[in-house]
């Protein structure tokens, strides 16, 4: 074999692998779900409640809802058209002192929802998973303003400043814990 033969064989030998890692390293994608391919979308009808709050249910509903919407892996749909239904209820809501001061004023307060909740799988009509205590928690202080601690607020950003946002931290914690448990039973 000529030199320049060789080099056009080594050149194409260097190409096609070259081609062949450029393959092996797109075989593997990201279909952007966990989900099997019988469950693409999920409804999170109006949660019921047993609290005497008359506003957490709704607020439970919206971010369980924001929650799947936000992450995107499973879409959105109405509850006669999806595939699963996280259906469920508020079970407990409180606030209480978290910490008093050293002359025993508060100093941080504590919400606390909690929710009982069943994932279902409308296409093989069986439940994915059931939690009776599903529980987010989230501390804010007592003077009401926007805090920049971590501390009670559970993964990042600013501590919550009222019970208000306290509320949406907690619930976002419980979506969370809702799409942690969908997702990983694929």
């Amino acid at each position: 074999m000529s030199a320049a033969r060789a080099r056009v064989a080594a050149a194409g030998l260097a190409a096609g692998l070259a081609a062949a890692l450029a393959c092996a390293g797109c075989g593997y994608s990201f279909s952007g779900s966990s989900a099997p391919g019988h469950i693409r979308t999920v409804a999170v009808p109006a949660f019921g409640n047993e609290t005497l709050d008359g506003l957490i249910a709704e607020e439970v509903t919206r971010g369980l809802s924001d929650r799947f919407l936000e992450d995107n892996r499973l879409k959105l749909a109405r509850e006669a058209m999806a595939d699963c239904v996280l259906a469920g209820r508020v079970t407990h809501y409180e606030r209480r002192v978290y910490s008093y001061t050293a002359a025993q004023e508060p100093e941080d307060y504590i919400v606390i929802v909690r929710i009982a909740a069943v994932l279902q799988d409308r296409v093989r009509n069986r439940d994915l998973w059931t939690a009776e205590h599903m529980e987010a928690t989230a501390v804010y202080p007592a003077s009401g303003g926007s805090g920049t601690s971590e501390a009670g607020s559970g993964e990042g950003g600013a501590r919550p400043g009222n019970e208000q946002e306290a509320r949406l931290a907690a619930i976002r914690k419980l979506g969370d814990d809702a799409l942690a448990r969908t997702l990983e039973q694929w």
